[in-house]
């Protein structure tokens, strides 16, 4: 029996794919409440020294008679480890010291999914992001703080990766789009709670314990009891037997029988079944999109975070909580109906329309001057003008994602999928990483901040010209080029 066959007797749109969507939803909203909590814990409030405003400068870090704004109810990070003065240099590293991790997790993580396993990786991730969770919670020095947000960013992105691929081989061809695009919309919504917590609990530990903490457990217990490894990894790692296996699980789960004994097994024996990270870019089968692939990620993350970390320099008052339930709302109605439409669109023409529309919206905020921006009123008209620009960003942002996210999956085969995918969308996150230090460089050429921003991420646009468009076609096992390759190791071939 042929895998596609196999798969649709067990059922490939079924409960277990339902079950699978869902636990995979709560652990997107668990890693999203924990990235963005950043934003709110790492808001600077007004000092004050003698009753009056003033600044961190030399006279007022030397002698050190600050104090911290009276209104300023919230006990975040800054606050707690008092990062003012000559702690400030932590602020910047502690908040971008998780995408650093996640660079260097992703890289190896994504890797190891290919040679051991989609669930075993997960379920890996999911061990040691825990283990993150918890000791962000107990820290009692910002150095512990900064150590477990490595660690959490390190193997977070383990989780993020491998849910899109675990969906898509195991479900049906219109539902693994919507499911694995559809688990963002949960981003969204982890995006909404934390700035209504932030704004409602003035403890960040009580957010971290209530919001990511105990859910974080709940979520590692379902994975451990509820999911199963990929069966067309173990197909094209030859395991049949546990394939089978695996097939009779889904089709109980679902209430269909299955009681094949064989699976066809490959006839493609001189196939590799071990790829690196560098057969991504030597491999002519996909070699462009792979750095196409890396452009558009990290696009997307330099306009994502390096917007959100401008939001936090320019807001006034409470405007950061309402822009942060506005920007998710936004980002709900895009992922909501990106997953409805990903069936239908084109990946590659489409992804330029939309960078498009995000460097557009960028580039208007050139109208408020050439200079260093920075938002001087409170409920009005520009504030208002503002959001909506940030909110039409952001809408698009989301867009691009979930295009992204469908995009490499149906790129590459089956043998370098969890590499493929799960590396090039880690290698951009290195734009989340650097957003902070390119809004920095804005600063310092005292340039707009959001424009600049936007000039930087014309890289996407190159970069999905450079892919290779998948709309339609099924996913692939096998990699193409290296049958060429294995035979020209052999000698079986010659070149002229």
């Amino acid at each position: 029996m042929q895998f596609e066959v196999a798969l649709e007797k067990c059922g490939n749109n079924g409960w277990y794919q339902i079950r699978l969507f869902l636990i995979s939803s709560l652990l997107i909203f668990i890693l999203s409440a924990s990235i963005m909590s950043a934003t709110y814990n790492y808001i600077v409030p007004q000092l004050y020294c003698n009753g009056q405003p003033c600044t961190e400068d030399q006279k007022t870090c030397s002698e050190k008679n600050y104090q911290i704004d009276p209104d300023f109810k919230y006990k975040n990070l800054v606050t707690e480890f008092n990062l003012f003065c000559e702690n400030k240099k932590y602020i910047m590293i502690a908040s971008t010291i998780n995408f650093l991790g996640a660079v260097i997790g992703g890289s190896i993580l994504s890797q190891v999914s290919d040679y051991w396993g989609r669930y075993k990786t997960l379920l890996l991730s999911l061990i040691f992001t825990n283990i993150g969770f918890i000791g962000i919670y107990l820290s009692a020095t910002i150095v512990e703080l900064i150590i477990f947000t490595f660690i959490f960013g390190f193997f977070q992105v383990g989780v993020y990766i491998m849910i899109p691929v675990l969906i898509n081989e195991i479900s049906g061809y219109d539902i693994k789009q919507i499911y694995s695009t559809g688990t963002l919309i949960f981003w969204c919504l982890g995006e909404i709670l934390m700035a209504i917590s932030f704004f409602a609990i003035t403890n960040w530990r009580t957010i971290q314990l209530i919001v990511i903490v105990i859910p974080g457990f709940i979520s590692l217990i379902l994975t451990c009891i509820s999911i199963q490894e990929s069966p067309r990894y173990l197909c094209q790692i030859k395991d049949y037997d546990k394939a089978l296996n695996v097939f009779r699980y889904i089709a109980r789960v679902n209430g269909n029988e299955f009681d094949e004994q064989v699976l066809e097994h490959s006839q493609m024996n001189s196939v590799r079944t071990n790829y690196s990270i560098f057969d991504l870019f030597k491999l002519r089968q996909f070699a462009s999109s792979s750095v196409g692939f890396i452009l558009i990620s990290y696009a997307l993350h330099l306009i994502y975070y390096g917007g959100q970390f401008v939001l936090q320099d320019i807001s006034i008052g409470n405007m950061i909580y309402k822009i942060g339930i506005l920007l998710g709302i936004s980002e709900l109605i895009g992922y909501s109906m990106i997953t409805y439409m990903i069936p239908k669109l084109q990946r590659k023409y489409n992804q330029i329309f939309f960078f498009s529309i995000q460097i557009l919206g960028c580039l208007a905020f050139l109208f408020y001057g050439i200079s260093q921006y920075k938002l001087e009123c409170q409920s009005c008209f520009e504030e208002i003008v503002v959001i909506l620009l940030c909110c039409l960003i952001r809408f698009f942002n989301s867009f691009g994602f979930g295009l992204l996210r469908q995009h490499t999956l149906e790129i590459y085969p089956t043998s370098i999928r969890g590499t493929g995918s799960g590396f090039l969308f880690t290698l951009g996150i290195l734009g989340s990483f650097s957003s902070s230090y390119m809004i920095a460089l804005a600063n310092y050429f005292e340039f707009n901040q959001v424009a600049f921003l936007g000039i930087c991420s014309i890289s996407g646009i190159i970069g999905a010209i450079l892919t290779k468009e998948t709309y339609q076609k099924k996913l692939i096992d096998d990699v193409d080029e290296s049958i060429r390759e294995t035979y020209l190791d052999d000698g079986m071939l010659k070149s002229n």
